[in-house]
């Protein structure tokens, strides 16, 4: 009986665990906002093969479409698309989710684990935009000037 309540409780606090880290909030500043717009633009708007994949998949007809996009305040909808992001965000992050058209762009908080994600209406992942790469990563020396 002491196991199962030990095992019981341990469940408890995981479960509870998981729900803080998945409490999320909307992040509003102008900085943060403005950068997820531009990020979000130029991979979507791009002529890019991807990109127009996404745009016909998602039945965007023309990039000025993309042009309209609303900045998302809702707290539940922010800390569903945050859940997107492939790893752990601390309880109490904040992430800018921006709806683009039919898709959602979700913001990395930590833009050197990535750049965001970008969801379908239902929080499908359609794409994972990564961390800028320097040349010293790729090549292991320095840019040569």
């Amino acid at each position: 009986m002491k196991a199962m309540l030990a095992a019981a409780a341990a469940l408890l606090v995981l479960g509870a665990h998981k729900d803080l880290s998945a409490q999320v909030f909307c992040a509003t500043g102008a900085a943060q906002v403005d950068s997820a717009r531009d990020e979000v633009f130029s991979v979507l708007a791009n002529d890019s093969q991807f990109a127009r994949e996404i745009r016909q998949e998602q039945h965007i007809a023309n990039t000025s479409e993309l042009a309209k996009m609303s900045l998302v305040r809702d707290r539940a909808v922010c800390s569903r698309a945050a859940t997107r992001i492939d790893h752990p965000l601390p309880a109490g992050a904040s992430v800018v989710v921006l709806q683009v058209g039919p898709l959602y762009y979700v913001r990395e908080p930590d833009q050197r684990k990535g750049t965001g994600v970008i969801t379908d209406k239902d929080l499908k992942v359609i794409a994972r935009l990564g961390a800028a790469v320097d040349a010293v990563t790729q090549t292991g020396r320095p840019p040569e000037r």
